[in-house]
């Protein structure tokens, strides 16, 4: 009998090789059944642009003039000696310098020098693929730390740039030791000195770069295209004896999973980045805001959520393409509820799955003048993903902040707009700690905008060190040596939550936000020892558990409540005058004074009346 799946052919046709491979007469209806591969994210990295590595590295030169210093530094020995047979002839370390030399036209894999961006200069370093592969040898680590004490002395930031195949194995260890070396002088540099040091991956960085001078910068920034890791595939695939997936460690890949920071296009994308990071004010005063936070200007009552092309976005808003933009309106749910338990059920259901509240990144746009994104996002099919925690370097004023926040994602079909709440992972809190980290190198206050029900709750996460990396982010908010001005946007959930919500300094929440220490539903089922509650039960535990704004602030936790209204550029003028108030309330105290209000904020209210009792 017919497969009545299969089309009728009149005689039945077997796929063999002549018909996969295109030869044969293959028909539509034939093709269709081939088999077909599910499309996943990584698929992504199949359409990932080429990338010339010396082409960047020369590009990147020229649009900062590099100003060379010590270019004339360069092997003169064979060092270790090593050699290798090629025919009848013996091939020595310098002659391999030779062939270089004569192939690249340069005497060595990396340069330094003065560079320019905009109006600010720089100290930069570069590795060129070129030359020896872009490998690691003695003038290329030296080359490094006089750059990082060049940058040192004139208080300049430092950025290295480049590809690099590892160490040279022609130094051995001579040339190994250039990682401690190299990783001391970036350490140095952070020690001294408040100026950012960026390192941007151009093309393969492997072995020597990958594990001394790149994860050691504040912020890792890489071309679309380039390759990262510690051990390159082969190696990989000879101790394993199984092939690696393609583009397992492609800077998208490491994106994804927080190894990189940020994405660039091309290298003027990363000039522009580089510029705008470099230019952001620093001053110390008290801020003096002329803008007013009852100025909703022509806004209506909601927002736009733009949806570009599949593949990784531009870092940079304005060079990102929009395709489309999807208008989301700002409707409460939490209004007119009869009762006070399903208000707060109402407002929870709306944290967990409404997609026209305010994000962090619609916060960053629009409660600040200017802002140097730390992250990209992903569009792939109907989905607009975005890292469960984003950064970025945004201004008011003369001032500028670290902004820490959760983000959720959005999946898009036509007009629909559904909403995947953020879900920190281990990774994520490890990425906020070293953007908290370059803050106080920086030397600059951090606004915390939190939104989350939770931690990621998986094994995957648990194997991952999650507690850890909870306990990691805690600490390093609560500490910060600057002000800090938290806010609790939507949900501030269970330690996921207080993880980026340092309390004890100046903290705001929306009317609309909740605080729980544990996800409702959750709490929920252990009260009542059901595994499915009833609505009645949760909307009591929401109403008992003492989770709203006002019930924050009665507990003395909350400074300041903000109405999250029908129009959202008011909501964020309002939010803009409050973490000005904050940053003011904090302006002139020392890390010892700011860490004391803290903790006299904090202590608890109810010893006396436990003591009296006892």
């Amino acid at each position: 009998m017919r497969d009545p799946g299969r089309p009728d052919h009149g005689e039945d046709h077997d796929l063999h090789d002549d018909y996969v491979t295109g030869d044969g007469g293959v028909t539509p209806d034939l093709l269709d059944l081939r088999p077909r591969p599910a499309r996943t994210l990584a698929s992504l990295f199949e359409r990932r642009p080429g990338l010339n590595p010396t082409e960047a590295v020369r590009a990147f030169i020229g649009a900062v003039g590099l100003q060379e210093r010590y270019g004339h530094l360069r092997v003169v020995d064979d060092l270790i000696g090593l050699q290798r047979r090629v025919g009848d002839t013996i091939e020595r370390y310098t002659d391999k310098l030779t062939s270089a030399e004569a192939r690249s036209g340069s005497t060595e894999s990396a340069k330094f020098g003065i560079g320019h961006f905009g109006d600010q200069r720089a100290v930069v370093y570069v590795v060129d693929w070129a030359f020896f592969a872009g490998s690691l040898g003695e003038v290329a680590g030296e080359k490094f730390v006089q750059a990082a004490e060049l940058a040192e002395r004139e208080k300049l930031p430092l950025v290295s740039m480049g590809a690099s195949s590892g160490v040279r194995q022609h130094e051995n260890v001579l040339g190994l030791i250039q990682m401690q070396r190299m990783a001391a002088a970036a350490n140095k540099f952070q020690h001294t000195t408040n100026r950012p040091y960026i390192s941007v991956l151009a093309g393969q960085v492997w072995g020597g770069m990958s594990a001394s001078a790149v994860p050691a910068a504040d912020l890792i920034v890489a071309l679309e295209g380039t390759d990262y890791g510690f051990a390159g595939r082969r190696v990989i695939e000879t101790f394993e004896g199984k092939e690696v997936p393609r583009g397992l460690q492609s800077a998208e890949a490491n994106y994804l999973d927080r190894n990189v920071d940020v994405l660039v296009k091309d290298v003027d994308e990363l000039v522009e980045l580089l510029t705008r990071l470099f230019a952001a004010g620093r001053s110390t005063s008290r801020i003096r805001d002329r803008r007013r936070a009852d100025d909703r200007g022509t806004e209506g009552t909601g927002r736009e959520i733009a949806v570009g092309p599949e593949g990784f976005s531009a870092a940079l808003w304005d060079r990102q393409v929009v395709e489309r933009r999807v208008h989301l309106p700002r409707d409460r749910r939490d209004r007119g509820r009869a009762t006070a338990g399903e208000t707060l059920l109402a407002r929870y259901n709306e944290i967990a799955a409404g997609a026209g509240r305010l994000d962090t990144e619609f916060l960053l746009r629009t409660v600040f003048d200017s802002v140097v994104p730390f992250y990209n996002h992903v569009r792939f099919d109907e989905d607009t993903i975005y890292p469960h925690v984003v950064a970025a370097l945004a201004t008011i004023g003369d001032h500028s902040f670290m902004v820490v926040g959760d983000q959720p994602s959005y999946r898009i079909s036509g007009d629909y707009v559904g909403k995947r709440p953020p879900n920190p992972g281990p990774e994520d809190y490890e990425y906020a700690v070293r953007m908290m980290d370059a803050a106080e190198r920086w030397e600059l206050p951090v606004v915390f905008l939190t939104d989350t029900l939770g931690a990621l709750p998986t094994m995957a996460a648990e194997r991952r060190g999650q507690s850890r990396a909870i306990a990691q982010c805690i600490k390093r908010a609560a500490s910060h040596p600057y002000p800090t001005v938290a806010v609790i946007t939507g949900a501030m959930g269970s330690g996921g939550g207080l993880a980026t919500t340092p309390f004890g300094r100046h903290t705001v929440m929306f009317d609309s936000a909740l605080g729980f220490v544990s996800e409702p539903r959750s709490t929920a089922t252990i009260l009542y020892n059901v595994a499915n509650p009833s609505v009645e039960q949760v909307a009591m535990t929401l109403e008992t558990m003492k989770a709203s704004a006002d019930d924050l602030r009665a507990q003395g936790l909350v400074d300041t409540v903000l109405e999250d209204g029908d129009h959202p550029r008011a909501t964020a003028l309002a939010l803009r005058a409050a973490v000005v108030e904050g940053y003011n309330e904090q302006h002139g105290l020392s890390p010892r004074r700011l860490r004391q209000k803290a903790d006299d904020r904090l202590r608890p209210r109810t010893l006396g009346k436990l003591s009296s009792g006892d």
